[in-house]
């Protein structure tokens, strides 16, 4: 069967997005890391599938799913590069998307030019007494464990540039990796955040939503209304929105095609 398919990416973080609207389309692992592959397939961080919402109140279902196969229950880069294709393929007109995900619900808003922004809740607190008590022992330096469908460790560095990230995700404690932790290094100046992500079932990306949403939930508070947060591969901007926070951020189509499951 051919699959129809459109590439994305925000902030560098790229998406391969199927439409599941009309036809019901069955997405198979091996699929998902063969089509994944940069050097012999077309190459993606996550494969986003795009499907009628289980729910009449609700626009669309979105699922994520890593380039390993895997499925993630959220991406904010992801869902933000999914609105734009919608709008973009007149699948519904460019006013306010309400999502259903596998972490809830999830409401996308045009912004200007090609920029999206997300309202979410803000991340909560990992409560583990044993992994937080092993974490001050292994790591000596400031960290937040952080949900918000995925779950993503985040680490205070003074310098985040010539550290080897792979080396610390594989030092984690088993304990860590059995609930497909995240892993973040960033180091903050003002307002601004720099940040450097190792993605569960990925590896290291250009940048990452739901790490970048963490770290800034740990400074946004009634104080601090606003921060940035940049990536390898760009920024994005976070802000207090009512109970929650609000991110905006840019998004890029790069091409489209068929490919053979």
């Amino acid at each position: 069967m051919m699959i129809k398919f459109e590439k994305w990416h925000g902030n560098g973080n790229d998406f391969f997005i199927v439409n599941s609207i009309d036809n019901k389309i069955k997405i198979k692992k091996s699929f998902i890391k063969k089509a994944a592959d940069r050097n012999k397939g077309i190459g993606f961080d996550q494969l986003i599938k795009i499907d009628v919402p289980t729910k009449d109140n609700h626009d669309f279902f979105i699922r994520f799913f890593n380039c390993d196969g895997s499925e993630a229950k959220m991406c904010l880069n992801g869902i933000r590069c999914a609105a734009s294709y919608i709008w973009n393929n007149s699948f519904a007109p460019r006013n306010e998307l309400s999502f259903m995900t596998k972490m809830g619900i999830v409401n996308c808003i045009p912004s200007k030019s090609s920029k999206v922004s997300v309202a979410i809740r803000k991340p909560v607190p990992i409560q583990n007494d044993k992994v937080h008590k092993i974490l001050k022992n292994e790591l000596n330096k400031n960290f937040s464990l952080l949900n918000i469908g995925n779950n993503h460790l985040c680490i205070k560095m003074g310098s985040i540039d010539k550290i080897d990230l792979l080396k610390i995700y594989d030092e984690l404690p088993v304990s860590l990796k059995k609930i497909d932790i995240n892993l973040s290094i960033y180091k903050k100046k003002v307002n601004k955040i720099y940040i450097r992500t190792y993605e569960n079932g990925v590896g290291e990306t250009l940048s990452c939503g739901s790490a970048a949403l963490c770290t800034a939930s740990i400074y946004i508070n009634n104080k601090v209304r606003a921060i940035e947060v940049n990536s390898i591969g760009g920024k994005l901007s976070f802000k207090k929105y009512n109970d929650g926070i609000l991110i905006n951020g840019s998004t890029s189509f790069i091409f489209k095609g068929n490919v053979n499951d």
